[in-house]
């Protein structure tokens, strides 16, 4: 439950503190429900057949199991869930205000978002945004074709 408002603010914060985030999202029946923010000072490379192998080995079985029992049966299915990075959103959050520790901006806009269903636009309208992962993902040349037919057309979840 939220505003674009709150969501365009919460984001540019984040994005000016990592410059190079990454935002993925978790749909339900492609709809936006909730993203995950993935930020650190330098570019982000994920091998994904790298995460595929460790998802295989008996050290991440409770992860591999958890992964299914929400519908990501393998690292291609999770990553797909890329919904753009910093760059790719700067335009749509051109506008919008910056949070800082004094100020009270984020606890006032999600009050005015409650009972606010506003997910799948929001959601929609980041993914109009939304560029070519370029090289934030590595591995074979296949898992990378693979990857990316699934983040042009992802299945419903």
């Amino acid at each position: 439950m939220s505003s674009p408002e709150a969501v365009k603010s919460e984001l540019a914060t984040f994005f000016e503190a990592f410059p190079n985030g990454v935002v993925f999202g978790n749909t339900t029946n492609g709809e936006g429900y909730d993203t995950v923010l993935l930020g650190q000072v330098q570019p982000t490379h994920i091998n994904v057949d790298e995460i595929q192998a460790r998802l295989g080995r008996p050290e991440y079985a409770p992860l591999a199991k958890s992964l299914r029992e929400i519908g990501f049966s393998s690292a291609i299915d999770l990553f797909s869930t890329f919904a753009g990075r910093a760059s790719d959103l700067k335009p749509w959050l051109k506008d919008a205000a910056i949070n800082r520790d004094r100020n009270l901006r984020l606890q006032y806009l999600a009050g005015l978002g409650l009972n606010v269903y506003q997910a799948g636009p929001i959601y929609a309208e980041m993914l109009s945004q939304r560029g070519e992962p370029g090289d934030l993902f590595t591995g074979s040349e296949q898992t990378i074709q693979s990857l990316h037919s699934m983040i042009v057309s992802p299945p419903l979840r």
